[in-house]
């Protein structure tokens, strides 16, 4: 069975902080190396880690025992990003980021990007701009016995900011683009989990404001989660 788990860490190196004090002598690799090893997963999707490229120190990065895979913010430093932490036992066979498939370098790549003809190319550019979506491909074995493809879609979704309307319609973007990648994953036979922070309470139990519950759950944003396809995913595809 894969395990599987997904953290809203809001900053990387802020669980660090606490265990690099109660050991001074561990390094941030062995620090990082204990965190995962407690949450004792086969995968760690990470959202919000808040580094970029130029800050990101190896020690954090390459943890032994681990493959890891980033995705950084290009416009704001300490702002949004994902990453995901494979076991060894768990390499993926391709990895990913962005969802529009112009971050892809063609090497190890998941492809199936779909039809994105409602985009245009500064829009795709945008989107996949701020380090939200980090795409790994898995062979699993189901309870049959049969070998089958899972796609795991590590993302942190845009956050609609009451006061910038354009930022509710980039995270509507964000969503159609997401949608439109995993039904071409699902349309290419592979299995598919979206995990992450989707920015979107999935059901009332999942949001903190029970007085304006009905606000919420007419809002877009919960409207495109029930009439899209993603509910089913999250609801099917994570029992794989």
């Amino acid at each position: 069975m894969l395990r599987v788990v997904s953290w809203n860490i809001n900053g990387i190196r802020s669980p660090l902080q606490g265990m690099v004090y109660e050991e001074p002598s561990n390094c941030a690799a062995m620090a990082m190396g204990r965190i995962l090893d407690k949450l004792d997963a086969d995968i760690v999707c990470l959202q919000e880690t808040k580094v970029t490229r130029d800050v990101l120190t190896e020690p954090l990065a390459i943890i032994e025992g681990y493959n890891s895979y980033f995705s950084f913010s290009r416009n704001r430093s300490g702002y949004s990003g994902v990453a995901t932490f494979c076991k060894d036992s768990a390499t993926p066979m391709a990895a990913e980021e962005g969802l529009s498939g112009l971050l892809a370098t063609h090497n190890g790549d998941v492809g199936c990007y779909g039809n994105m003809d409602e985009f245009t190319q500064e829009e795709l550019r945008a989107l996949d701009s701020e380090g939200r979506a980090l795409l790994t491909q898995h062979k699993i074995r189901t309870w049959e016995g049969k070998q089958k493809t899972l796609t795991l879609i590590n993302v942190y979704c845009p956050h609609a900011d009451a006061g910038k309307p354009e930022r509710l319609t980039f995270k509507m973007r964000f969503y159609r683009l997401l949608q439109i990648r995993a039904e071409a994953l699902l349309a290419a036979g592979s299995h598919v989990i979206i995990l992450g922070d989707l920015n979107t309470a999935h059901c009332p139990i999942d949001h903190w404001d029970a007085v304006n519950l009905v606000r919420l759950f007419k809002a877009a944003s919960q409207s495109w989660i029930w009439g899209s396809r993603v509910a089913s995913f999250m609801e099917k595809e994570s029992l794989v």
